[in-house]
């Protein structure tokens, strides 16, 4: 049963259904891999031996800062991210990808992130965590200062802070292009696009997923698999239906003008600029129609996304009802705010129209652009009455 564009509570219901055996076809998105020897950047050596960490909040309610996750090639707990400011960040001895082995002397080592976070939300004032570290394998294309104190022990000085790169994403680039093109009246351009406003409950822009061979467009060259149509004839595409689309482009006339995005997803800017380089979307995509990574939606031009407010009401001390993720952050530069989760009977699951992975750009008109992630979060937590969210939405997230 095809559940790749369905309502999430629709595929929950497949899911539930008893049965003795089940069959899940998934799709895995490629790791990000070095150029120079084909191995994943975060491939690892072995672990260091563990060291303790002592952490103590001023309050038993104050968060100690530390995004906890769990991996899919690896057992136990990791620390996914160290917030700016929060308990964590200020003791500075933990560090992204520190694997948590045990906390206040609860094993953890096949633990879960949710168990782990009961035992630090249990604890009163004194946290005592058992953390275990792995050093990076050095690459040609990584250059790394470790973080270590100067007599070589695995447990890193109090304030100390790896500057290890943190393992970055293909990179993204677009450039608009206006092409030209002449047909016979009655020729088709000979291209199959897909997306669209309202494109099974995405609003995508139109961009190209096939080229038939020795049509009108094959023959020109410019246009290719992958690239995101902005007009035609200067009649804009952006936030129109794909049927409206289709019809622009099956137009009569004898000579079109085609204004369209070219997005191109590399692994380094380096490569990107290179004249040289290869154009995965274009020179290696199979014969079926192309279909696009999730990385290239989220790198998009902002004038791209189809932003909608929604408006939450809360005229109480209960919360809104979603988590977030992102921020600015010292080490790793400004990001968006991502909606990680979002809670059962709450304002956010009862209007609907939040999704997990949706970007939220604005708070009551407030841009999130620059905001520190415990800003936003405090300044979601004091607000009353109506609550008005920008978010785009994408199919498909960093999270």
């Amino acid at each position: 049963m095809d559940i790749s564009n369905v309502r999430h509570n629709y595929a929950l219901r497949l899911l539930r259904q008893p049965c003795q055996v089940l069959w899940l076809t998934v799709l895995r998105e490629q790791k990000f891999r070095s150029r120079s020897n084909g191995q994943a950047l975060d491939t690892y050596g072995p672990r260091d031996d563990s060291f303790h960490v002592v952490l103590n909040k001023s309050s038993p309610e104050e968060q100690l800062g530390i995004k906890l996750v769990r991996k899919v090639d690896e057992p136990g707990v990791f620390i996914f991210n160290v917030l700016d400011g929060g308990v964590a960040d200020r003791h500075g001895q933990l560090e992204e990808n520190d694997r948590v082995l045990a906390i206040n002397g609860h094993d953890l080592r096949y633990g879960s992130p949710e168990s782990a976070a009961h035992l630090i939300q249990a604890s009163e004032r004194r946290i005592h965590l058992v953390v275990s570290r792995q050093a990076r394998q050095r690459s040609p294309d990584i250059s790394q200062e470790a973080g270590w104190s100067s007599n070589g022990s695995g447990s890193p000085e109090p304030g100390d802070r790896s500057t290890n790169p943190k393992r970055l994403p293909p990179v993204v680039t677009c450039h608009e292009k206006v092409v030209s093109v002449r047909k016979d009246p009655s020729e088709s351009l000979g291209m199959t696009v897909s997306g669209g406003a309202s494109h099974s409950e995405w609003d995508l822009p139109i961009y190209v997923i096939s080229v038939e061979p020795g049509g009108v467009i094959s023959r020109d060259g410019r246009i290719k698999t992958g690239d995101i149509l902005l007009n035609v004839n200067g009649i804009e595409l952006t936030e129109v239906s794909r049927n409206k689309a289709v019809a622009l482009l099956k137009s009569t006339s004898s000579s079109m003008v085609l204004k369209a995005l070219e997005v191109k997803q590399c692994e380094s800017q380096e490569e990107c600029s290179s004249p040289a380089a290869l154009d995965s979307n274009h020179n290696t995509a199979p014969p079926s129609d192309w279909s696009p990574s999730w990385v290239m939606w989220l790198e998009l031009p902002r004038y791209l996304c189809n932003c909608k407010d929604v408006i939450l009401r809360r005229n109480t001390a209960g919360s809104l009802g979603f988590c977030i993720v992102g921020g600015y952050e010292e080490y790793s530069g400004n990001k968006p705010f991502f909606i990680k989760s979002i809670v059962e009977g709450t304002p956010a699951y009862n209007d609907g129209r939040i999704r997990c992975g949706d970007i939220l750009l604005a708070v009551n008109g407030r841009s999130t652009s620059g905001m520190i992630h415990a800003c936003l979060a405090r300044m979601l937590k004091e607000l009353k009455g109506k609550i008005t969210l920008t978010i785009v939405s994408w199919p498909g997230t960093f999270l």
